[in-house]
């Protein structure tokens, strides 16, 4: 797989620049999570095309590199996103 672009936007779930935009119904090719808008301030709460919370999906990404179990297979290797601008925030537990 090809490394991936910086994109303009932070991804909720694995805090990779790997969006376009936020909000958007983009799938993050880092840890597969759409992109509805939700964020840190509603980490408890399940985002609708994700059916998972934001906080389960970041554990998730932390422990497996996905958002879910399912998704998996479907995220970009470590080695694509190898260089690939992160900021990671603090709120896994």
């Amino acid at each position: 797989m090809e490394a991936l672009q910086d994109g303009s936007a932070q991804c909720p779930c694995c805090d990779f620049y790997s969006l376009r935009e936020r909000g958007g119904f983009e799938v993050c090719p880092v840890c597969y999570w759409e992109d509805d808008g939700q964020d840190l301030d509603r980490l408890d709460e399940v985002s609708g095309p994700n059916h998972i919370t934001l906080r389960a999906a970041r554990l998730n990404f932390e422990r497996m590199g996905a958002c879910d179990s399912a998704a998996v297979p479907l995220v970009a290797t470590p080695e694509a996103r190898d260089g690939l601008r992160r900021e990671q925030r603090a709120t896994y537990f």
